[in-house]
């Protein structure tokens, strides 16, 4: 039996510690590594362990009595938005870990409804319940905010200090000692107690299932196997949800855990059927230790080493199969659906590409998950202006293991820019290009400011030049008319100019408006009519028409009230009721128009419309204004124009630097 399972929750929730603790409970490792000390079977690249929590997906395969359980450690910072919906995609089921000591926090809420979107099997684990909290008030609050909750697990307490577990669907009841359980009974005075959850959960199964709850109605006997079948279809298919307990620190509850994964969560078979194997890449990455790594989920499906499959880059043959264990390559005899196979060398392989074998399948046959647009902006800045080749190679490196982040050039500024979904994403980012040998610092990107006129002008642009054989002659008569978007009249009359020079007039007044007369920026929303000019039989030309016209669009614009544009963002920020009104005051302050609030889920949405210039810290500025817990979406909306005072210190500031 195959489970695949992917760990997520928010950030500092205690899923690399659980991970490692469960390797240790399995007899995979000796010991526990430790996040502080950077010896974590999950976290071993340079960028995690130098910032001390995980960065990308660690693989954990587990194996407990004859069943195998692959757990995908997902980061839980939300910059890391690739690799949890990526770790998401390749598991039959999310299970969320939340912190007795913090509760449900954002993290959680994301992590669950990307795994909803997906429809993936979900339950919850408590963690770091030795450090304190009320794990009862937290039941309720996961009720009140994710519904179906089914507690399987409560704590067993004895003189006030936490020493087992009480399992509350078998009752019946362990101590621990040393990682190690003992039975025994439910204590007198939590029998009341148990009965009460384990009659709710009951209830709650059996209304899952019709004939369970028509013979319930009727007062038959439910049968324990019955019940069990029924708790395992309905977590399978998302009508009820879990919630254990394990413990890291204490070694409490980790073979309950384990035995509920087997018990609760689907098998890949029940998730994608049986035939011929079908897999895809959910990750790739360049690995210090063992170079190009592709990882890749096995949905359906037995592989034998040697085998081979197809794929959209051609034939992948199998010579030897592994899985990975941190940075540990295992190599395995078989492979069965629900194992995650590590391809090394595979540098034909990308994310999100299907592998098979027989008829090519459908997109749609395996899960996908959209990533988000990012949304903080950085310039990216050489140490070494002699590295331009090699930035270009080590960021296609970069990109292969993280879409989520998006390169481009900004023609208009000159930028090389780097999106991404946070300071800290950026960062390691910027460390991962050192990886690759080059060095790149970050600053604040410029601005792509546009122009455009508030009023009709027009006026003349006449090139006349006489040298020692042909001349040069254009005569071009232009009128610029404020408009939604550029468009182009002719209207000459008369053959005054030959229609054979309209492209070059044309394409004169369009390179003219690459620079505008305020500040040298693009100059959008206008109409140039060309309405009247001159030629010459023997000095007129092509490139006379193109300079004349040019003359022309520079000489009118500066007559039809030239003004500064700047781009603005529709803005989304998604944070908890008690924080909207900071939300709100804030973005008054940044010349920022609020549309309006929706809900999403337990979270308000603000909208508003917000000036670029405005939001190039935002991250930052959100984060100190909710601790954290906001989050936000950017999509370019339009160009509007800045106001007179804000104008002139770009206006001059501009021409400084010219």
């Amino acid at each position: 039996m195959i489970r695949t399972v992917a760990l997520v929750g928010h950030s500092g929730s205690g899923k690399t510690t659980l991970g490692e603790a469960l390797l240790v409970a399995t007899g995979a490792k000796d010991r526990m590594g430790r996040v502080e000390d950077g010896t974590t079977t999950s976290d071993y690249t340079p960028e995690e362990k130098n910032h001390r929590l995980s960065v990308r997906t660690g693989v954990l395969p587990l194996q407990y009595k004859e069943h195998r359980i692959y757990l995908l450690d997902a980061p839980g910072y939300a910059d890391f938005v690739g690799e949890i919906r990526g770790a998401l995609e390749a598991a039959d089921a999310a299970v969320v870990a939340v912190s007795a000591e913090s509760g449900v926090q954002i993290g959680t809420e994301r992590a669950w409804t990307v795994a909803e979107r997906l429809g993936l099997a979900r339950m919850l684990v408590v963690t770091k319940l030795e450090k304190g909290g009320d794990f009862f008030a937290l039941l309720e609050d996961l009720r009140s905010t994710l519904g179906h909750i089914v507690p399987a697990h409560l704590p067993l307490y004895e003189n006030g200090q936490w020493v087992g577990i009480v399992d509350v669907l078998h009752n019946r009841a362990l101590r621990y000692s040393s990682g190690k359980a003992t039975p025994m009974e439910v204590p007198q005075d939590m029998r009341a107690q148990v009965e009460k959850y384990l009659g709710e959960a009951r209830e709650a199964i059996i209304e899952t299932d019709e004939g369970l709850l028509e013979k319930y109605l009727e007062g038959g006997e439910i049968e324990e196997a019955a019940l069990s079948k029924a708790f395992h279809e309905a977590v399978r298919r998302g009508l009820v949800y879990p919630v254990a307990i394990g413990s890291s620190g204490a070694m409490i509850g980790l073979d309950l855990l384990l035995e509920l994964f087997l018990e609760a969560l689907p098998s890949p078979t029940e998730r994608f059927g049986e035939g011929s194997p079908l897999a895809k890449v959910f990750k790739v990455q360049v690995d210090p230790f063992i170079g190009h790594v592709a990882f890749v989920r096995l949905y359906r499906g037995t592989l034998q080493p040697g085998d081979s499959l197809q794929s959209e880059a051609g034939i992948v043959r199998l010579q030897h199969l592994n899985t990975i264990r941190g940075k540990d390559l295992l190599e395995l005899e078989v492979a069965e659906a629900g194992t995650i196979l590590a391809l090394p060398k595979a540098e034909n392989l990308h994310r999100g590409m299907l592998l098979w074998s027989g008829t090519k399948p459908e997109s749609d046959e395996v899960p996908f998950a959209r990533l988000p647009d990012p949304n903080v902006m950085v310039a990216v800045v050489l140490e070494n202006k002699g590295d331009e080749a090699k930035l270009g190679e080590a960021m296609r490196k970069l990109l292969e293991e993280d879409p989520s982040l998006k390169f481009e050039r900004q023609p208009d500024t000159g930028d090389m820019l780097l999106w991404g979904h946070g300071e800290l994403h950026l960062e390691t980012a910027r460390e991962r290009l050192g990886d690759y040998g080059v060095k790149v610092q970050y600053r604040l990107p410029k601005i792509p400011y546009r122009e455009t006129i508030r009023k009709v002008a027009e006026g003349q642009g006449k090139h006349k030049k006489q040298t020692g054989g042909h001349g040069q002659y254009g005569d071009v008569w232009l009128r610029l008319e404020p408009a939604p978007e550029y468009q182009f009249e002719w209207r000459i009359t008369g053959g005054v100019i030959p229609t054979k020079y309209m492209e070059s007039v044309e394409m004169g007044i369009q390179e003219a408006a690459k620079q505008g007369t305020l500040a040298g920026f693009p100059v959008i929303g206008f109409k140039a009519i060309v309405y009247h000019g001159s030629y010459h039989d023997v000095d007129s030309s092509d490139m006379a028409f193109q300079i004349a016209a040019s003359l022309a669009f520079k000489n009118v614009m500066a007559q039809a009230s030239p003004v500064l544009l700047e781009p603005v963002y529709n803005l989304k920020v998604f944070v908890t009721q008690d924080r909207v009104g900071d939300i709100i005051s804030d973005l008054q302050g940044r010349r920022g128009r609020v549309l309006g609030m929706d809900q999403d889920g337990a979270l308000a949405v603000v909208q508003a419309e917000v000036p670029l210039a405005e939001l190039l810290e935002y991250s930052r500025v959100l984060s100190g204004l909710t601790q954290g817990t906001g989050a936000y979406s950017l999509e370019f909306s339009h160009y509007a124009e800045v106001p007179p005072h804000l104008a002139q210190k770009v206006v001059s500031q501009r021409q400084a630097e010219a």
